[in-house]
């Protein structure tokens, strides 16, 4: 392909921003193109960033920067640009070797004549005001998150992956704050009566993982196997803190044991802290020397179940793995962003056996990993591993539960296919073939085709660089690929089925390994439920993988249907003392329940429900599954007696023996009782309120209540004020409220929302974070199950047939399971309707 240089593809009109001539010059595109990219990569190195930022108390107040940035340029024969995306204002002046110099600020970058510029080492200085856009803030701390190419949108910089640099950071915060970032803490000093915090130089690392917190934080710091860890945290309930802060840090020292064990390579990055974030938007992002979590994720109740201990484990295992996957050897280009993903969630897995041994590790993996991944890859909506990138701008879109997930069991498939020792040496000779540089997938793929007979490249082609599922049927006791959406597609993997009974009954990848749909018989089905339980279904694994055939089957029409689901669900749970299935199952009957059953449904079987899982709540001793029976009431209690046992509970006037309830738990209690609207849903709000202590989760519930109020001008009211982007600054809390406002119970005064937020869809993607706008379609569409909503989506659709294509995507993965909804309904209609299906 030849190299064509980006500024020549758009050419403008722009003011020299610090002269008052107009004059012709060319012009890069918003964003990063990957043109740009391209040539960056190509004449620019040896970067490092020295920065200044002056943060005052509150969060409204301007943060003064300055910066210097020194980089090589190995040729001179283009103007310099370099990503800032703020308004115009924010910049001040312009350095090139201590002079000030003209520039052009245009389409979110700095353009800098190339007469200024030298071949060879170059220094230029900035000073500006830090956007706002990715700095977190709230009164009393803020933090960064530059994924992916936000860190454009706080100071200047080349914002791209494969421009790996060193930073060095100095933070003015007021006097109180503690402050931590990517390198280590050289001093600390007091000036003009503020904390003054000079970090060390970090080693190469790229823009999207430079960060810094700041604010009112405690800390504790402790050493373990010889290395110095300090965890930041904001959490005022010392219990819960003392409660989990051992187990926090020993998770993490294991974590990275294991992985210099595996990779054959010390702790690349020195300096290992993390922080603790209220309302963090992600479970955790992996800024080397400093990765930064949810806080509730790992500071976890008493009651936590198996489930909730292992996720845990399992994120600070995957942010674990990120230093080596991800921070010493980082994508090229972010279509490849999957890549560190996948590294990461694989080596988590493996991680996590040791701290969990009663744990049935395949039959978790089979359940944390395919039902979120077919969530997507069933839809019309649904992508590759690898996908394709014009534009950095766009980069956030690429992330979902096919990366996340899908992901993870192809790269167990290859590990398989090749062998463990094979895929260990592979990855050795890869990290330390691009240590603190960029790789891509092929270049792995490279190395193991090398290495192995099988071909790969063949393989990895259909896996990872086309869309979709496979879909399989039995003919003539065999499994067999059906008819698939691509012609000639053959998706290479071992397949395996179980038969019982002479081969009458056939129980399709009774392992669990295979990937697609599996398509099972009435009969099987029946007798599987019918038995379920009892020694010949007994198996873990071979329990959840017909689960999950069951659930897909449901979800195209091949019954049972919903309401048979339903009975077939609670006629297992009492016989079901695994907690991951338990897990599973509740988590089945709540999206059947709601999406699935109409009013009429739900009401024949309200007080089965309830009182079953009422009497479960009570008779198990195991508190994890205890905490998720709890859970499952609460979510499903709509009787006048479920109503009075949730406001016994949260009262504390009625207690169950052994459930301890958090303030999260009375929180969200208050909030189902508003919601179902028997008693007086603001008094209790504001008991609620009014008894929180903890000064984040007060904050949170004050934004939320509006969204739960008995009034529809309020909701109303307040869904207005989430069209204004400074609204929506605290996504977490966005998409707590946008659960009640959709909720299934009233999802007719809804509807009315359904088009203002497609509408508002391009711009949340522009200013929210990586998850958020797949998070904002999918808590605005799953209390809805009409044909008028699903109407609204496809009109939408329909009238933009330009949308952007990621987007588009987004938006047909939120509306598949309503879509489905709608076409099971109009499938089963009353037919199944029988209170009186058998309580086995």
């Amino acid at each position: 392909m030849t190299f064509i240089r980006p500024l020549i593809f758009l050419a403008a009109t722009i003011i020299v921003a610090s002269a008052c001539t107009r004059q012709q010059s060319p012009a890069p595109e918003k964003g990063v193109s990957f043109a740009l990219n391209q040539y960056r990569k190509q004449h620019i190195d040896s970067i490092q960033y020295q920065i200044e930022l002056d943060i005052p108390a509150g969060k409204s107040g301007q943060i003064s920067g300055k910066e210097i940035v020194t980089f090589h340029l190995n040729a001179v024969d283009s103007a310099l640009v370099l990503d800032f995306n703020v308004d115009a204002s924010a910049l001040q002046e312009v350095r090139v070797g201590g002079k000030k110099v003209d520039y052009q600020f245009v389409n979110e970058h700095i353009v800098i004549d190339s007469k200024h510029l030298s071949k060879g080492k170059n220094e230029v200085g900035i000073d500006f005001v830090a956007g706002d856009q990715s700095l977190n803030r709230s009164d009393d701390y803020l933090y960064t998150l530059f994924v992916p190419d936000r860190a454009s949108t706080c100071f200047p910089l080349f914002d791209q992956p494969n421009l790996k640099a060193s930073y060095q950071l100095t933070l003015k915060t007021p006097e109180g704050w503690e402050a931590v970032s990517n390198g280590k803490l050289n001093a600390k000093t007091v000036e003009n009566g503020k904390s003054v915090y000079q970090f060390g130089k970090t080693k190469p690392v790229s823009s999207y993982l430079f960060a810094f917190a700041a604010g009112k934080f405690f800390k504790e710091t402790r050493t373990m196997d010889g290395r110095e860890m300090t965890m930041y945290y904001r959490e005022t309930d010392t219990t819960k803190v003392n409660r989990n802060r051992d187990d926090v840090f020993q998770l993490h020292a294991k974590s990275l044991a294991w992985l210099e064990e595996y990779t054959n390579i010390d702790y690349p990055f020195g300096k290992f802290d993390f922080v603790l974030l209220p309302s963090f938007q992600y479970g955790g992002m992996e800024h080397p020397g400093a990765i930064f979590y949810n806080e509730p994720a790992l500071f976890l109740d008493e009651n936590a179940s198996v489930n909730r201990r292992m996720a845990r484990a399992s994120v600070i295992a995957h942010e674990s793995a990120h230093m080596w996957f991800g921070d010493l050897v980082t994508m090229d280009w972010f279509n490849d962003v999957w890549l560190k993903e996948v590294f990461a969630n694989f080596m988590a897995a493996k991680i996590v056996h040791p701290s969990f041994p009663e744990i049935n590790h395949e039959l978790r993996f089979l359940l944390a990993h395919y039902p979120n991944a077919y969530e997507v890859d069933r839809t019309a909506g649904t992508n590759p591993i690898l996908q394709q990138l014009g534009n950095l701008k766009n980069a956030g879109t690429l992330y979902g539960a096919i990366i996340y997930m899908k992901a993870p069991i192809v790269m167990r498939q290859l590990e398989r296919k090749i062998g463990e020792e094979l895929m260990r040496e592979s990855l050795r000779e890869y990290l330390k073939t691009y240590s603190f540089g960029n790789a891509r997938w092929d270049d792995l793929i490279g190395i193991i085709d090398k290495r192995s007979p099988e071909d790969i490249t063949t393989w990895s082609n259909v896996w990872v660089k086309t869309p979709g599922m496979p879909e399989y049927g039995i003919e003539a006791g065999k499994l067999v690929q059906l008819k698939d959406s691509v012609s000639g597609r053959v998706w290479e993997q071992p397949l395996v089925l179980k038969t019982m009974q002479n081969g009458q009954l056939v129980f399709p990848n009774n392992d669990g390994t295979g990937y697609g749909y599996f398509k099972m018989d009435t009969a099987s089905k029946a007798w599987f439920f019918a038995q379920y339980g009892n020694a010949k279904v007994s198996d873990p694994v071979f329990k959840g993988a017909m689960l999950v055939n069951s659930w897909e089957g449901l979800l195209r029409g091949d019954g049972p249907g919903p309401e048979k689901l339903v009975n077939s669900i609670l006629n297992a749970l009492p016989k079901e003392q695994n907690p991951l299935l338990v897990d599973y199952l509740l988590g089945n009957l709540q999206t059947d329940w709601w999406a699935f059953l109409n009013a009429d449904q739900r009401a024949a079987y309200q007080a089965r429900v309830e009182g079953e899982i009422w009497q479960l709540l009570n008779s198990t001793r195991d508190k994890g599954i205890q905490t998720s029976y709890f859970r499952a009431f609460k979510a499903l209690a709509l009787t006048d007696d479920g109503w009075q046992k949730m406001h016994g509970l949260w009262t504390g006037k009625l207690e169950v023996k052994g459930l301890v309830l958090s303030e999260e738990d009375k929180i969200s209690l208050a909030y189902e009782l508003a919601l179902k609207g028997k008693g007086d849903g603001k008094a209790i709000l504001n008991t609620q309120l009014n008894a929180t202590k903890n000064p984040d989760r007060k904050a949170r519930m004050q934004f939320v209540i509006p969204a739960l109020s008995a009034s529809e001008a309020e909701r109303d009211a307040f869904f207005e004020t989430l069209k204004k982007e400074e609204n929506r600054e605290k996504e977490a809390w966005v998409l707590d409220a946008l659960t009640y406002l959709h909720h299934p119970l009233r999802e007719q005064s809804a509807l009315k929302y359904l088009r203002p937020s497609l509408d508002l869809l391009q711009e949340i993607q522009l200013t929210g974070d990586i998850f958020f706008p797949t998070r904002w379609l999918h808590n605005t569409f799953a209390g809805h199950s009409s044909p008028e909503a699903a109407r609204i989506a496809q009109t939408f659709l329909k009238e933009h047939p330009d949308y952007p294509y990621f987007l588009k995507n987004k938006i047909l993965q939120a509306t598949d399971l309503l879509d489905r909804s709608v076409k099971l309904s109009a499938t089963y209609g009353q037919k199944e309707h029988s209170p009186a299906l058998s309580q086995q």
